[in-house]
């Protein structure tokens, strides 16, 4: 089962959790979007938004208007916000987007506080949110891979 992790970051909060899942799935590498090849027979995509000002960055939705249903079944949306809620504005309209492409998105999601400007939630993501994100991407792609 071809899995990939792929993420938008503009400080770097997302691309945290993206190792995190790529290092507990085992996977070689998380990529930045735009990747540099289309996508292909992608069995389970994990992908990870900021939220700048309630919404996902352009470049995430642009890239999300380039996939094809027929190339990625299934997808599994992250995320990472200044306030850090569960189902934060842009993970609910990348889910949204997805849908409308005819592409399978699974229900669960994963969103934690990131940092931003200089003195809000310096620490974060921590290494509670990094476990959390772990023990999320294993529990999603092991009951995947079950069905």
């Amino acid at each position: 089962m071809k899995t990939m992790v792929m993420y938008y970051s503009r400080n770097g909060n997302t691309k945290v959790i993206a190792d995190a899942i790529t290092k507990e799935l085992g996977i070689l590498q998380s990529e930045q979007i735009p990747p540099s090849y289309p996508l292909e027979n992608v069995s389970l995509l994990f992908l990870g938004t900021g939220e700048y000002a309630g919404k996902p960055d352009p470049k995430m939705i642009e890239f999300i208007r380039t996939l094809n249903n027929n190339r990625v079944k299934n997808v599994v949306v992250y995320g990472t916000s200044g306030s850090g809620t569960i189902n934060g504005k842009a993970v609910t309209t990348v889910k949204n987007l997805l849908k409308e492409k005819g592409i399978n998105v699974i229900d669960e999601t994963f969103c934690c506080k990131g940092k931003f400007f200089l003195f809000f939630n310096r620490k974060k993501p921590d290494s509670d949110d990094i476990l959390k994100a772990k023990e999320f991407a294993r529990k999603v792609y092991n009951s995947f891979k079950a069905q």
